[in-house]
């Protein structure tokens, strides 16, 4: 194996060499202009035994990168209740929408839980001729829910 001496791998690194990884655009509270706005998704995941509606909520809203709380993610319904403070970060042509917060400020849910770690993307988002959503942390429950599609839509 060959070995590279040190001071030419320093040099290397601070001179920008193709060798290195390139540096990852960090993660902000709000999102850039072409993706602000709300989006929703209404799953519909059957109905009860008893006959009630399944169906959950999740409303995002995307502001500006200095906005605070510029990323929150709302998620209503049968059985559920949480608002996420949320990071975005561009993924390629799309928008991954990372977990910071419950809404309490705190990294654990409401009942001790820590269900998503700081930092690990919820889903992305994706622009083509539909709105496209490749869920990754954050899965709606039920059957019938692929591992992407056109789930969410803007609202507004």
């Amino acid at each position: 194996m060959r070995t590279i001496p040190l001071r030419f791998a320093v040099l290397a690194l601070l001179a920008g060499s193709s060798t290195a990884a390139p540096a990852q655009e960090p993660a902000q509270e709000g999102a850039p202009k072409d993706w602000q706005g709300r989006y929703r998704y209404e799953h519909a995941a059957g109905r009860t035994a008893g006959g009630t509606g399944i169906v959950v909520t999740y409303d995002l809203v995307l502001l500006p990168p200095d906005v605070r709380d510029g990323c929150v993610l709302r998620v209503r319904g049968f059985q559920s209740d949480e608002t996420i403070r949320c990071r975005t970060r561009r993924d390629g042509p799309g928008l991954a929408v990372a977990f910071d917060r419950y809404g309490d400020g705190s990294t654990v849910n409401r009942y001790g839980v820590a269900v998503y770690k700081v930092g690990q993307p919820l889903f992305t988002l994706v622009k083509g001729s539909r709105l496209g959503t490749r869920w990754q942390g954050l899965k709606p429950d039920g059957e019938g829910v692929a591992e992407s599609g056109p789930y969410f839509a803007r609202v507004k």
